[in-house]
């Protein structure tokens, strides 16, 4: 017979893009797989992570406040609060829209808005 175990797990949200987990002592939680890489920070407490497949599977990590851990695409991760813990997932950096960004796909946008010279026309200096 199967017993299957639930885990009570919360989260606030300190802002849309980083939201905060808390794992009490011995409560675990799944780290699905991502298709970008994420960095996870530890903010109070202990965590205890395993890649569940993947060549690093074997290698069990541990987490205190103040550190943090890049989760790279693709591997899945399992986090156990060693003691009660809050971490929160960020978007790695390279990953994440700047205003750089989205500077540059207004600039984008102006100039599809310009008109065009015609053909044959000689283009304005």
């Amino acid at each position: 017979m199967k017993t299957q175990i639930l885990m009570l797990e919360t989260q606030q949200s300190r802002s849309a893009t980083a939201p905060v987990w808390t794992l009490a002592r011995r409560q675990a939680r799944r780290l699905a797989a991502s298709r970008q890489t994420r960095w996870l920070r530890v903010l109070e407490g202990e965590l205890w992570l395993t890649p569940t497949a993947g060549a690093a599977a074997s290698e069990d990590l541990w987490l205190r406040a103040g550190e943090r851990l890049v989760l790279p695409p693709g591997v899945e991760f399992v986090a156990e609060g060693w003691r009660d813990s809050r971490f929160e997932l960020l978007l790695a950096p390279a990953a994440a829209p700047g205003p750089v960004w989205g500077g540059l796909q207004a600039l984008l946008r102006r100039a599809r808005a310009l008109p065009r010279p015609q053909r044959g026309a000689p283009a304005a200096c």
